[in-house]
């Protein structure tokens, strides 16, 4: 045989003999991943502290469920557990690590208040993509309390009531934007609210609005910008790098949309800026704890400077940027679109804040003198219980303690009581959702109609369950810090809206699938394709 033809079956042989070693290897590898992924499997199942829970036994072993109905079908996860609840009862197991409820009676036990210490679940906080720094996105519940103790001052009810006059010019601005510019073509009303609402945060936070009420028309404005970002929330939750292509993303389109460019500089840009001035006026002596979130927290004393970085503040801004413009903007815009659908609601409004406003010489009152109008105040809440304010479940982490659930439960296709019971153990996330929560019959009669007339009851302990109910701005220790800020721009606008703009405004080719939960990122999104909100003046 010659040498070349012997050299050929040699390396023959070495390359057969090559890939028969790394086809076996990764065999060998499959295997190994798909017996530990089976094991896994097999222990969530059998022998996890959460076995106990009753769920679909997919959801209970894995996180392929809620990849495929979050992430695959966008953000349709919440009306999947719905289903549980109605097959399985008021605790169900909705991934190998958590469960849900849809007991209102538990309500305080998931989001105590007090010394009870509550984590939120890593899973949750991942979603929360540049941002997961923030006092809102904060996974210990130790961490949590020393961040938001020093913002706790700045959104006290009294620094809100100090800043209600620069909150009341905006409004006013707002309505005469409506009823000038709103005259020239039909508008997205969700848009011209949420010009408002940015304008106010931004002010609170940063010292200086952005000036997009006083703008021309409606561009730019930070809405649909804000949503592409939300509707990410859930890849990030599954691919936390991710995070890092969404900030290159926004890098790039800033470049193609105008609104894109002014969100990219004030949150990349101006953001850092006036973290830097606010350390400036610090080193200078200057006091603006009471003037921007920043001079706030650089200014206490109980955060480590570990807590007081330029990254950090920037992703607490950011936090508090995209929550104080949304969650108001869009429960104006549901109250909005019932008021103008049903014309005996917008005529009890009117007359009660005409009233006020003749007793207050011509002027819409203050925001202290709103809350004692009971009409405005079912109207505002009936609002908020139908926006729902976070969409999706918001879980928490009991770290020392067992929770004990004790309840009653009628299965489907009985009129049999059943009793159960379950024990939550430590260290494992329980958490509810508000879009299944404001729609429990036996408190919410009729939950999918807007009707304010049931915060009206006279009954007090009935009007306290609604109230402990309702979960617009969660509960406890970890309840949004902004609530008396948005209360605030809540009752002043409103009212405003009803005295000025409501009677020259018309819905414009909107149907109540515009304003109706359909899907979450975070925040509640009606129907694909929906064209939102809209709205003409008249005369």
């Amino acid at each position: 045989m010659s040498s070349s033809l012997l050299d050929l079956l040699v390396s023959y042989r070495g390359d057969r003999t090559a890939l028969e070693i790394t086809t076996s290897f990764l065999l060998v590898a499959c295997g190994t991943w798909l017996a530990w992924h089976l094991a896994k499997v097999v222990y969530n199942l059998l022998f996890h502290p959460l076995a106990h829970i009753p769920g679909p036994w997919l959801s209970r072993a894995t996180y392929i469920p809620e990849f495929y109905y979050d992430v695959v079908r966008s953000g349709l996860y919440t009306k999947q557990i719905q289903k549980m609840h109605d097959k399985y009862g008021p605790i169900v197991r909705i991934n190998p690590h958590e469960v849900h409820c849809a007991d209102r009676h538990f309500i305080d036990e998931i989001y105590a208040g007090g010394n009870k210490k509550r984590d939120k679940p890593v899973h949750q906080v991942r979603g929360s993509g540049v941002a997961e720094n923030a006092t809102f996105s904060t996974i210990g519940h130790d961490l949590h309390r020393v961040r938001r103790n020093a913002l706790n001052k700045f959104f006290s009810r009294a620094q809100v009531f100090r800043l209600e006059p620069t909150i009341r010019d905006l409004a006013e601005s707002l309505c005469e934007k409506i009823l000038t510019v709103g005259k020239e073509a039909p508008f997205d009303v969700t848009t011209a609210l949420s010009l408002f609402t940015t304008d106010v945060i931004t002010g609170y936070c940063l010292g200086d609005n952005l000036g997009l009420v006083a703008q021309k028309g409606w561009e730019p404005n930070f809405r649909e910008p804000l949503y592409a970002q939300l509707k990410l929330v859930y890849l990030f939750r599954f691919i936390p790098w991710l995070k890092h292509a969404g900030f290159a993303m926004a890098m790039f389109t800033r470049r193609l949309s105008e609104d894109m460019e002014t969100l990219f500089n004030v949150l990349i840009v101006d953001m850092p800026n006036y973290v830097k001035r606010a350390q400036a006026n610090l080193d200078k002596g200057v006091d603006d704890s009471e003037k921007t979130v920043f001079g706030s927290v650089l200014q206490s004393k109980d955060l480590p400077p570990a807590e007081k970085t330029l990254q950090r503040l920037v992703e607490e801004g950011f936090s508090l940027f995209v929550a104080g413009t949304e969650t108001v903007s869009w429960a104006l815009t549901v109250i909005s679109y019932h008021v103008l659908t049903k014309p005996e609601i917008l005529q009890k409004l009117t007359d009660e804040v005409g009233e006020a406003v003749k007793a207050n010489g011509g002027e819409v009152p203050d925001w202290k003198t709103l809350e004692g109008l009971p009409y405005l105040g079912a109207v505002l809440y009936e609002g908020l219980r139908l926006s729902y304010g976070l969409a999706s479940r918001s879980s928490r982490v009991a770290p020392v303690e067992d929770l004990f659930y004790q309840g009653t439960w009628t299965p489907n296709g009985s009129t049999a009581e059943k009793k159960v019971e379950y024990v939550i153990p430590r260290g494992y996330a329980i958490g509810m959702s508000a879009v299944i929560t404001h729609h429990d019959e036996s408190i919410f009669p009729d939950s999918h109609s807007f009707i304010p007339e049931r915060w009206l009851d006279e009954k007090k302990q009935h009007r306290k369950d609604l109230d402990r109910t309702l979960l617009s701005f969660s509960k406890g220790t970890r309840g949004c810090i902004g609530i008396n800020l948005a209360y605030c721009e809540l009752y002043v606008l409103l009212a405003l809206l009803v005295h000025r703009v409501f009677p020259s405004m018309e819905l414009f080719e909107t149907t109540e699938a515009d304003i109706a939960w359909d899907h979450d990122f975070f925040n509640p999104f009606p129907v694909w394709g929906s064209q939102g909100v809209r709205a003409i003046i008249r005369g």
